[in-house]
């Protein structure tokens, strides 16, 4: 008879409402649902907390029940292992959904819960790709909040080699996405563009900040600011949107690889996993496999589903942390800015 592990993920951090689950002791996802209503923000240029809260509060027990339904799995604690959940970082209301729902089904199925950080999340989520990972390694999660190497330990070990300054690359495209008029999110827009532009082309410079420099440090307000001053010159004229944002996309991905080969240097790894929502990024990951050669390291990204955020890397980063801890205790609380660790 096959070993199983069932575990239900939630995650409600942000826009999106997720759940998945997974049986953690074959490696296989049985079912999954992700709710994205990304036309509720669009309008206002970036998500409201508010909506994403309410939305989160209609969607998350039909999804649940679906889920459940289309991997013939019955709620109870015969079936059903483990819940885990998202307990931050994110957007406090979204947090407190999911959260207390994982609760409150941990109370009334008598199966244990535990509080799972999305940035461990994203961090582990290559195995569900890739099957087991080789550990240490360097991982860098990239995201519109989130723009962080770590030198991964274990499945549940991470320490911060190093972090933007400033804005995410995530949060770069999308406000420079609104200097185009391109809606939200602008993203994928931009990332078409960078792989259609010829970069042999004419187009205008913009700085890799802290590229050269000997820390493991992003600064993207820099370049966003260096953009907004072109856009509003006489010179942008000369360029198209498409060539101004495929040399926008050029320098975040410079950027972001730079400093991860470099990390890989440093701490003398050879494997890199990228994850996180602009890890979807077609251009990134093709920039990525082309450099890897010159550089001897094997990168590594989870399926692009699987880049943003959904419930399965929580129900995995989840057992990940129960195998450690164990359950968690009922008057643990949200953290809208819980570190990674934590």
């Amino acid at each position: 008879m096959k070993r199983k592990m069932l575990v239900l993920g939630i995650d409600t951090s942000c826009d999106d409402t997720s759940v998945a689950l997974y049986n953690a002791a074959e490696n296989v996802l049985l079912s999954e649902k992700v709710s994205s209503r990304m036309e509720l923000h669009a309008r206002y240029g970036g998500v409201v907390p508010e909506i994403a809260a309410r939305q989160h509060l209609e969607l998350l027990l039909p999804m649940i029940e679906s889920v459940l339904e289309d991997a013939g799995v019955a709620p109870d604690p015969e079936t059903i292992n483990l819940i885990a959940a998202t307990r931050g970082p994110g957007l406090i209301g979204g947090l407190l959904v999911g959260f207390g729902c994982a609760k409150a089904l941990s109370l009334g199925w008598n199966v244990p819960y535990v509080g799972v950080n999305h940035i461990e999340g994203h961090l582990t989520s290559a195995k569900l790709t890739h099957g087991e990972l080789e550990y240490p390694h360097i991982s860098m999660v990239v995201s519109g909040g989130h723009s962080e190497i770590y030198r991964a330990q274990s499945a549940y070990d991470y320490f911060l080699l190093g972090e933007t300054r400033d804005d995410a690359a995530g949060e770069l495209l999308d406000k420079v996405g609104r200097l185009f008029n391109i809606g939200f999110p602008a993203g994928p827009t931009i990332d078409e563009w960078a792989l259609s532009v010829d970069p042999d082309i004419p187009h205008p410079k913009f700085p890799r900040p802290l590229l050269n420099k000997d820390v493991l440090e992003f600064s993207f307000s820099g370049l966003k600011t260096s953009v907004l001053y072109f856009m509003q010159s006489d010179e942008a004229s000369k360029y198209s949107h498409e060539v101004i944002g495929a040399e926008v996309m050029r320098a975040a991905v410079d950027s972001l690889l730079g400093k991860a080969f470099k990390a890989c240097k440093n701490e003398n790894l050879s494997t890199l996993v990228i994850s996180g929502g602009v890890a979807s990024s077609k251009y990134l990951r093709k920039e990525a496999q082309v450099r890897s050669v010159k550089k001897g390291v094997n990168v590594i990204f989870p399926d692009r589903r699987h880049c943003t955020d959904n419930g399965a890397m929580i129900a995995l980063a989840g057992y990940n942390r129960f195998i450690k801890n164990g359950p968690d205790p009922y008057d643990l609380d949200c953290e809208a800015s819980l570190a990674v660790g934590s």
